[in-house]
């Protein structure tokens, strides 16, 4: 390993190690956050109560929750957001700069990649679409595409709000069908150029409309320009006002490909849309492509008649990584200027060099900025003077701009925690001023069902939105391919022992059937049968994977309903105390036939091999035949003839090894494929279930039938031969306190 892929691999190790403490601080906010939610309802309860007497009991609240509740919602994304900046695999630059600077041809230097991928030009600007660029083994393109809908908010209304045009399109059809004034009626510049562009998107919707289907897409790299570019001049006037424009369809690209310099394997880079770009909402884009997903930014220039200088333009650029930079206090940690040199004209780069001395670095180099000089047409000049320091900047500078990150997130939240406290202080004061209420009104138990209702629906999203991440993290699920590699083991080792009859049974099996029958096919045909039966039922092993991820959705849904209805469920598994639940709900005193379904609905579920994935890798074990179809004359043909000898019997086993041994690799690599249908059908089952339970038409009336059928159980400290007014003022104090408790255990 290289010295610089040393370098990078200790960045990753050494920011990863805050993970831990991002996650705690996530959740003790959450925590926090369901604490005030708790007291909230409290609190309410505590006031609603019949015939209060003190003047006071109107005026009970939480103080400020609303504004805390907002801050806290801050501290959490903002804790967020650092977890995912220290989870990351790799060091992730931003590469930006306006057209004509050079930025496309620097990221193809670092990537390998070509005009197809990464397009560059001398003329317009070219790059339509940001692009994350990763090094891999393998060469894959992914396309995120837009909905219409996200076309329409994200692509169209800035082009309107740039055009002054109040209104915006609902609808594709809306939007096909739109009277835009003519451009050349318009005497504002800026005006007619976005209209330009709203008729050439208008013209062009059947390009790309059928391409708006939101998800992944994966296209050939030959087929990517087109994509993630503009049309170029020579398309433009080839085609005219009809050039097609698919790249409008596309919200996003991940590119994979091996990266020449294979020591900055962890190195990622984002190609950005340049400043100053074509779209109305260029920069605010570029903007939001930054925040929170780049570790640091090289900003390209480039030395020619009309910009040897650092222009107001370049300015406006750098106040905006300013803006981007964030958290982060050192400035000059996060942006860097490259310059593209001009070898043409060296004395526009000594104008430029010296203009960023004066004005961007006050006449010290590398004061506020760091400057990089190469050409970046030659990858050699790239590593050495562009990427070579950057790396070694950040060995030092990343680890320090992390640290701001976590500095500024304490601050706020201590900012948070203060002002908590002093809310729950006038809290407590206003509880002294309140008498003791009476009685047990109905009204009491409907607000506990719906806070229960509304608690469960709270969790169980919270664990749709987690299953759904799942979906989209780009970590594969360890535990899948673990089962489909020891399934695969099993197999080779299985054949490798002579089908399970160990090799010299096997072959003197064959070979008496070779001499009695004086052929292979009576021997090969019914053998190939039961070893391709065999490789199914070995890699049906996956269903003890599948009985896993079953139970651990059940073990997660029984946990979010054990912390409101707990002595209902029982002391079992998950699977055990939902079916308790079950019980529950269709023997309670009112009984609660939906809510019982739903979680009936849950139980029901399967999740097997055979029905799941066998479909969908049959294919792959169809080798294992002894007639099979010519690929190019079509007709079936016998794939096995050996001598009816001892030396054909061990061709005959060495033919077959290799069969068996390939339709299991092509069942493997298949398997692999489907890695995520078991988490689809897991994120879509409880969805499902979510649904049911929370939004059926039933489901307000039973959660109240279910309250009071089992309050006692559900809540015993209230309603179990304790004061109902006691049990109001203990359940504020108790939020009170739980949420004391957490603020104390602060990072």
């Amino acid at each position: 390993m290289s010295e610089t892929a040393a370098a990078l691999e200790r960045l990753i190790e050494i920011r990863g190690r805050n993970l831990p403490l991002v996650q705690r601080e996530v959740a003790r906010w959450q925590a926090i956050d369901d604490h005030l939610d708790e007291l909230q309802n409290a609190v309410t309860e505590l006031k609603a109560y019949a015939y209060l007497e003190s003047e006071a009991a109107h005026e009970l609240a939480v103080p400020r929750l609303a504004e805390l509740r907002l801050r806290i919602a801050q501290i959490i994304e903002t804790y967020r957001v650092l977890g995912a900046r220290f989870a990351r695999g790799t060091i992730n630059i931003g590469v930006s700069g306006a057209a004509r600077m050079g930025k496309s041809t620097l990221l193809q230097a670092i990537s390998g990649l070509g005009d197809d991928q990464i397009p560059a030009g001398d003329g317009i600007p070219v790059t339509a679409v940001r692009s994350r660029i990763f090094h891999s083994t393998v060469r894959r393109a992914e396309l995120r595409m837009h909905t219409p809908d996200s076309f329409l908010s994200e692509v169209i209304a800035p082009h309107h709000a740039e055009a002054a045009i109040p209104q915006v399109p609902r609808t594709i059809e809306e939007f096909r069908a739109w009277r835009y004034p003519p451009a050349d009626e318009e005497s504002d510049s800026e005006i007619r150029s976005v209209l330009v562009r709203l008729r050439e998107c208008q013209t062009s919707l059947p390009s790309y409309e059928d391409l708006l289907t939101g998800g992944t897409r994966d296209v050939e790299f030959s087929e990517l320009r087109q994509y993630v570019a503009y049309p170029t001049s020579e398309e433009q006037e080839r085609h005219g006002g009809r050039v097609a424009r698919p790249y409008l369809a596309v919200r996003e690209a991940r590119i994979d490909c091996p990266f020449p310099h294979e020591d900055v394997a962890n190195l990622a880079v984002i190609d950005l849309p340049g400043l100053g770009d074509l779209s109305p909402d260029a920069e605010g884009r570029h903007v939001d492509g930054l925040r929170n997903e780049v570790d640091a930014v090289l900003l390209v220039k480039r030395a020619a008649e009309t910009s040897s200088f650092w222009g107001k333009a370049d300015v406006k650029a750098m106040k905006l990584l300013d803006t981007v930079r964030g958290f982060i206090r050192s400035e000059g940690e996060f942006a860097f200027i490259v310059v593209n040199r001009n070898d043409l004209r060296p004395k526009l780069d000594e104008d430029l060099r010296g203009d960023i001395l004066r004005n961007v670095n006050g006449g010290r180099d590398g004061r506020h900025v760091t400057v990089f000089e190469t050409d970046v047409r030659d990858r050699v000049r790239v590593r050495a003077e562009v990427l070579g320091p950057l790396l070694r900047r950040l060995a030092t500078g990343l680890p320090k701009m992390d640290a701001e990150g976590l500095a500024w997130a304490g601050e706020q939240a201590r900012a948070v925690s203060s002002g908590i406290s002093a809310a729950l202080r006038d809290l407590s004061g206003l509880l002294k001023t309140v008498r003791d209420p009476n009685g047990v009104p109905e009204e009491v138990l409907e607000a506990k069902a719906d806070h229960l209702r509304s608690a469960l629906a709270r969790r169980l999203s919270r664990l749709v939105g987690e299953l759904t991440a799942g979906l989209y993290d780009d970590a594969p699920d360890e535990s899948f391919i673990t089962a489909v590699e020891t399934a695969y083991e099993d197999v080779l080792k299985w054949a490798a022992d002579g089908f399970g009859l160990g090799t010299d049974e096997w072959r003197h099996r064959a070979l008496d059937v070779l001499i009695t029958e004086r052929n292979a096919a009576a021997f090969a045909g019914p053998e190939l049968n039961r070893i391709r039966l065999e490789i199914s039922k070995r890699f049906g092993a996956l269903d003890d994977f599948f009985s896993a991820k079953l139970s651990d959705m059940w073990d997660r849904v029984a946990a979010i309903f054990r912390e409101h209805c707990g002595a209902l469920l029982g002391d079992g598994d998950g699977k055990e105390s939902l079916a308790h639940l079950t019980k529950a709900f269709s023997e309670s005193a009112q009984p609660c036939p939906t809510l019982a379904r739903s979680v009936d609905a849950l139980l029901d579920v399967r999740l097997e091999y055979r029905t799941l994935l066998y479909p969908r890798v049959r294919a792959d074990l169809g080798g294992l035949n002894l007639q099979v179809r010519h690929p190019q004359a079509g007709e079936q043909i016998q794939q096995i003839a050996v001598e009816l000898t001892e030396e054909g019997a061990e061709d005959l086993y060495r033919i077959i090894s290799g069969l068996a041994e390939q339709a299991a690799y092509r069942t493997r690599k298949s398997l692999l494929g489907e890695r995520v249908t078991p988490s689809v059908v897991i994120q879509a089952v409880v969805e499902q279930f979510e649904d049911a339970l929370i939004r059926s038409g039933a489901s307000v009336q039973e959660f109240r039938r279910f309250v009071r059928s089992y309050r006692n159980e559900l809540w015993p400290d209230e309603f179990r031969g304790i004061d109902e007014a006691n049990a109001r003022y203990a359940r504020v104090t108790r939020a009170i306190a739980a949420i004391d408790k957490e603020l104390q255990g602060a990072a």
